[in-house]
């Protein structure tokens, strides 16, 4: 009897038309697309565990999952990728797969993650960021936001920072660095990455939309204390939309899983 073979998929993906990671009964989502997948090529019903939930329109430019398949005609990466990016809509992309040890699971082995939100700060919208980041006609000041970011970075309880229908155990979370970049890219001019050793439900969303408030005027360096302490969602700003967001990276324990540089996006 052959024996089944546990597999780590690195991915990417535009998230516009699917409705997050998990499988829902009536719509689609990226869990069930890479799930039937794996069916069309193998026959066998498989389960895909992703490294966590995201929202509808969120994307990823590096995200996790595995599956554990016998799949006798597919003993390499190479194979699972060809034949995986054969049969998957276009907008979802294996980058790469290797085989990772049987008791590994994308999201229970990880010990971080790290997102970035794409910004276009601009007093018009670009045609081509449409669906892949929040459009902010009013100019931001990157200094007090860098200052409200401060506040933030470290081990707190993230209450006000959560949303209400968050199921997370616990609100504390070590966010252990926020990056705030003013620079080109993929069609934004403005970049915020957050690395936690975990997130809570919109948590990076609403940081997002609190730090630009900040930016703005709307919010003072003091607004952001008081939301921090109370930890009353109303104090904090507004959701950042979901189409800004994406998955950077996920973060496992050291040596525990190499990818090639070739495959990595920054």
């Amino acid at each position: 009897m052959p024996s089944a073979q546990n597999w780590l998929l690195l991915l990417t993906y535009e998230g516009t038309c699917y409705h997050g990671w998990q499988v829902q009964p009536t719509s689609p989502t990226i869990e069930d697309t890479l799930e039937q997948a794996v069916k069309h090529l193998t026959g066998e019903t498989v389960k895909v565990h992703g490294a966590g939930r995201t929202d509808s329109g969120v994307h990823a430019l590096n995200y996790t999952a595995n599956f554990t398949a016998i799949a006798e005609n597919f003993k390499t990466p190479e194979k699972w990728c060809i034949a995986l990016n054969a049969v998957l809509p276009s907008d979802i992309v294996v980058k790469y797969a290797q085989t990772v040890a049987a008791d590994f699971h994308a999201r229970q082995s990880a010990i971080g993650k790290r997102y970035r939100y794409l910004i276009t700060n601009l007093p018009y919208q670009s045609p081509f960021s449409r669906n892949q980041s929040w459009w902010v006609s009013q100019a931001v000041d990157i200094e007090l936001m860098r200052e409200a970011a401060e506040l933030l970075t470290g081990k707190h309880d993230f209450s006000a920072f959560r949303s209400a229908s968050c199921s997370s155990p616990s609100p504390h979370k070590d966010l252990r660095e926020i990056l705030i970049t003013k620079a080109s890219f993929c069609y934004s001019t403005l970049q915020i990455e957050m690395e936690a050793n975990s997130f809570l439900q919109h948590m990076v969303r609403i940081i997002t939309g609190t730090l630009v408030e900040v930016g703005q005027g709307r919010k003072s360096i003091d607004d952001v204390a008081k939301a921090l302490e109370s930890g009353q969602r109303m104090l904090a700003g507004t959701t950042a939309p979901a189409h800004g967001l994406y998955s950077l990276s996920v973060i496992y324990p050291q040596g525990m899983i190499m990818w090639p540089l070739e495959v990595i996006d920054n």
